[in-house]
C-alpha cells in the first residue's frame, strides 16, 4: 500500500480525483510528486504544459525561457495575461503554477538552452518536454537528451497543424521490447532545414487554440510516462490537422545507419534560436544614434537568418542614414497588420506574396538608382531576402538592397511611424 504520509492535507484534497482513479491511484500520484521535469519554453506550447503538470502534482519543474511577455503572445500563451506584459515569462508562469499547486518546486532558468549548457540542464530531469519554437533549440535539446539517455516529449505547431511524439535514445525494456536504441528527433528529421526555409509562427501565423491542443497532448504524454500508465507515443508521431479536425499517426523507428550523437547542436550553428529578441523600447534620437551598428561583412553569417551576408546587404544603421539623407526607396514586405504596428519612416508596404506577382508594380522602383537603391526589409531579414531574389530574377537591372535584422533591429536606430 502506498505511503500517503508525504501528502499535505491540501494535496489530499487537491488530487482526490487522481487518487480515486482506477488504473492511476495513489501510486501514480506519488510518482508524480517525486518527479522532476524540465520544460523548454513558457510560451504557446509551454502554457498548457506547465499549467497541467503543476495542476497534476508534478513535484519539481524546471522551466527555461529567456523572453518577456508581449501583447502579441496573449492570443495563444494563456498562462500569461495583460498584467504580465513586460515580465519574464518564467516569472509569470511560475505565479500561475503555484496558484494551482503551492507546494510545487519551480526553478526558473531565464537564459537560452545552448550547446554549452544543454547537458547540464537536461541531466537532473526524469523527462524533458520541449515546447520551443525554433529548429536550433529542438536539435540541441534532442542531442542533449540522446547523450544523457533522457526521454523527450516534443511538439511543434505551425498555422493550423501540429504534431507530438516521445523520443528516447535509451528506452527501458518495458517501453521498447525489441531492445536497442530508441527513436529520436534526428530519426524523424535527420538534418536541420536551411535558414529561412520553414517560416516561423511569427511569419506564418498560428491558430491561437492550436498550442492548447498540442501542448495538452504533450502534458498528457509526460504525466502518463511519469505515472507509469498507458502506452506512450514512443515510436509513433501523432499529427493534428485543426481545419479537418483529424489526427494521423505514423510509425517511427531509429535509423540503423545513423551514427549516435556525440556532440550537441553540431549542425545548427547559424539557425538562430539562442539569442533573445531585443525588447521593444522607446528611445530618443540621441540614444538611437549611440546604438552599435551591425557590421555587414560579405561571407560572414547573418545571425538573424543564418545565411552569409552578400554585397546587397546593408545594416540597420546604414538604412537609417540613407532614410535621413533621402538616399533610399524603402519597401516593407511584411503583412499589412505588421506594417500598421510600426514601420520605417517613409516605407511603402508591399507584402512578399504581392512581390511574387509579376504584374504588381513596386512604388518607386523606376526611380531607384545605385545612389538611391530600392531597400527591402521585413521582421528580421528572411522574407526580404526572398523578395530581393524575386525582384532580381525579374528585374536584374534594379539596384536592390536587403536590410539585415529587419524592422526588429531598425527600430533601435531610425525613425519609426505608426
Amino acid at each position: 500500500m502506498t505511503d500517503l504520509s508525504q501528502y499535505s492535507q491540501s494535496q489530499l484534497e487537491r488530487f482526490q480525483r487522481h487518487l480515486s482513479l482506477v488504473g492511476f491511484g495513489p501510486q501514480a500520484q506519488t510518482a508524480l510528486l517525486n518527479a522532476r521535469v524540465l520544460v523548454v519554453g513558457a510560451g504557446g506550447l509551454g502554457s498548457p504544459i506547465l499549467t497541467y503538470l503543476a495542476a497534476a502534482g508534478v513535484g519539481s519543474i524546471d522551466v527555461i525561457d529567456h523572453d518577456v511577455v508581449d501583447r502579441s503572445n496573449l492570443h495563444r500563451q494563456v498562462i500569461h495575461s495583460e498584467e504580465s506584459i513586460g515580465r519574464p515569462k518564467t516569472e509569470s508562469a511560475a505565479e500561475v503554477m503555484r496558484g494551482l499547486h503551492p507546494e510545487v518546486r519551480i526553478r526558473e532558468i531565464r537564459e537560452p538552452i545552448t550547446p554549452q549548457n544543454a547537458l547540464q540542464l537536461v541531466e537532473p530531469a526524469d523527462i524533458v518536454v520541449d515546447g520551443s519554437d525554433n529548429f536550433a533549440t529542438r536539435y540541441v535539446v534532442s542531442d542533449a537528451c540522446e547523450i544523457a539517455g533522457k526521454p523527450l516529449v516534443s511538439g511543434s505547431i505551425l498555422r493550423f497543424d501540429g504534431q507530438v511524439s516521445l523520443f528516447w535514445s535509451a528506452p527501458s525494456a518495458e517501453h521498447w521490447p525489441d531492445g536497442g536504441r530508441g527513436p529520436t528527433y534526428r530519426d524523424l528529421y535527420p538534418e536541420p532545414p536551411d535558414a529561412g526555409e520553414v517560416p516561423t509562427c511569427a511569419e506564418a501565423g498560428v491558430l491561437g487554440v492550436l498550442p492548447g491542443v498540442i501542448g495538452t497532448l504533450m502534458a498528457t504524454e509526460t504525466i502518463k510516462f511519469l505515472a507509469g500508465v498507458g502506452k506512450p507515443l514512443l515510436g509513433r508521431v501523432l499529427s493534428y490537422d485543426a481545419l479537418a479536425a483529424s489526427f494521423r499517426e505514423i510509425t517511427l523507428k531509429p535509423d540503423p545507419e545513423r551514427e549516435p550523437v556525440t556532440e550537441i547542436g553540431a549542425d545548427v550553428t547559424g539557425l538562430g534560436g539562442f539569442d533573445p529578441e531585443p525588447a521593444h523600447t522607446q528611445q530618443s534620437e540621441d540614444e538611437m544614434a549611440d546604438q552599435p551598428d551591425i557590421p555587414v561583412i560579405p561571407g560572414e553569417i547573418d545571425p538573424f537568418v543564418g545565411v552569409p551576408y552578400d554585397q546587397h546587404d546593408i545594416s540597420p544603421g546604414e538604412l537609417n542614414r540613407r532614410i535621413r539623407e533621402g538616399r533610399a526607396v524603402v519597401v516593407d514586405v511584411r503583412e499589412p497588420w505588421e506594417y500598421a504596428m510600426g514601420h520605417a519612416e517613409g516605407a511603402v508596404n508591399v507584402p512578399l506574396h504581392q512581390l511574387a506577382d509579376p504584374d504588381v508594380e513596386v512604388p518607386g522602383a523606376e526611380d531607384a538608382t545605385e545612389e538611391r537603391p530600392l531597400v527591402l526589409y521585413c521582421k528580421i531579414g528572411a522574407r526580404s531576402r526572398q523578395g530581393l531574389d524575386l525582384l532580381r530574377s525579374r528585374r536584374p537591372e534594379l539596384p536592390l538592397r536587403n536590410a539585415v535584422g529587419g524592422f526588429t533591429e531598425f527600430q533601435h536606430f531610425g525613425p519609426v511611424s505608426r
